[in-house]
């Protein structure tokens, strides 16, 4: 297996840098630069593309990852015959893995970035599998499905600053309706 290793202080911007890319430019930043790596998860391997680098940490599988899988497979009553979204979803590779070994209906969703959705398809086509519905959404602003019909959400290594909590909470209510 391909561990792809990385420093989470590399993910914050240096005390004296006070430019935020804007979208366009994290976007060029991140175009046609992948890694495919197989990663390990519970009883299965699984091909998954990511992002050399995306501005957005929409770009690595997090240790989180394989620790909920497990946990996941452990206490499946959890989420069998459940409608789930995920929240945060990357590369999908969680949402793959649900899907593989439980036939879950599983929605993903992650930031407004098509080469993120994009992506996704990509993982689930290399998987093998329907490419899962994603939802495009910007914590805190209001959810773009108006009748949510899940009845869980999920989240794996989402939160690698304090100072999207509030947002967070607020993507939490809307998906609840």
């Amino acid at each position: 297996m391909d561990i792809a290793l990385f420093s989470p202080s590399s993910l914050f911007a240096e005390e004296d840098d006070d430019h935020t890319p804007t979208r366009e430019e994290a976007v060029a930043d991140t175009q046609e630069t992948y890694v495919e790596r197989k990663h390990q998860f519970p009883g299965m391997e699984l091909i998954v593309r990511e992002f050399s680098f995306h501005q957005l940490n929409a770009n690595l599988l997090w240790p989180g990852t394989f620790a909920f899988a497990e946990w996941l497979v452990q206490n499946r009553s959890c989420i069998e015959g459940r409608r789930v979204i995920e929240l945060g979803s990357g590369t999908g590779a969680l949402a793959i893995f649900l899907r593989k070994v439980y036939n879950l209906d599983i929605t993903t969703s992650d930031y407004d970035d098509q080469e993120i959705e994009d992506n996704i398809a990509h993982n689930c086509r290399a998987n093998e599998i329907p490419v899962i519905p994603h939802i495009k959404h910007t914590w805190g602003d209001k959810f773009p499905k108006i009748d949510p019909d899940w009845d869980l959400i999920i989240a794996s290594d989402i939160l690698l600053s304090a100072d999207v909590y509030i947002n967070l909470d607020s993507t939490e209510r809307y998906t609840w309706n």
